[in-house]
């Protein structure tokens, strides 16, 4: 494949396919989270997600093979939940979810300003992924603030995630 500047992408991409495998590597720690606190419904759904992260870097990644650009995988530090309640939980994934956003939106500007159109197209799809997300787990907070932190809560939080799904 041929692209015009695309060369000047490769190291903004490859930054995108690490920041999906450290996404996925917290929804896996997030899932482990749930697990300690019998919340199955919670770990099932982020564990989901977790595979969700990794089929995107795999998007990376083949985007980057096709081009025969080089791939360099960080090492990544191991998540950390500091999370005391689902809410918090929940809106650290929020918040990360909201960084990966702004750094998809960032290297769409980039492609763009670069006249890297394939590479401006490919990022399409996860600007339209991204604010899926970021809509999901904003109602996903908005549902438990509507169960509020009775005695229960944490039931009905993980009934509720669970009914979800994955799609």
């Amino acid at each position: 494949m041929t692209v015009t500047n695309a060369g000047a992408m490769a190291p903004q991409l490859n930054e995108l396919l690490n920041g999906e495998m450290e996404a996925a590597r917290f929804y896996f720690q997030a899932a482990a989270w749930c697990n300690q606190r019998n919340m199955s419904g919670c770990q099932t759904f982020l564990l989901g997600h977790a595979n969700e992260e990794l089929d995107h870097m795999r998007r990376f990644l083949a985007y980057l093979f096709d081009l025969d650009f080089p791939v360099k995988i960080d090492g990544m530090e191991a998540p950390e939940i500091k999370a005391e309640t689902p809410r918090e939980l929940f809106a650290a994934i929020l918040e990360t979810e909201k960084q990966v956003t702004r750094n998809i939106y960032a290297a769409t500007t980039r492609a763009e300003e670069e006249g890297d159109h394939a590479t401006f197209e490919f990022l399409q799809w996860f600007v339209r992924e991204q604010r899926e997300e970021e809509t999901l787990f904003g109602d996903i907070l908005d549902k438990i603030d509507l169960i509020g932190d009775g005695p229960h809560a944490n039931y009905y939080i993980d009934r509720e995630i669970a009914g979800m799904g994955h799609e």
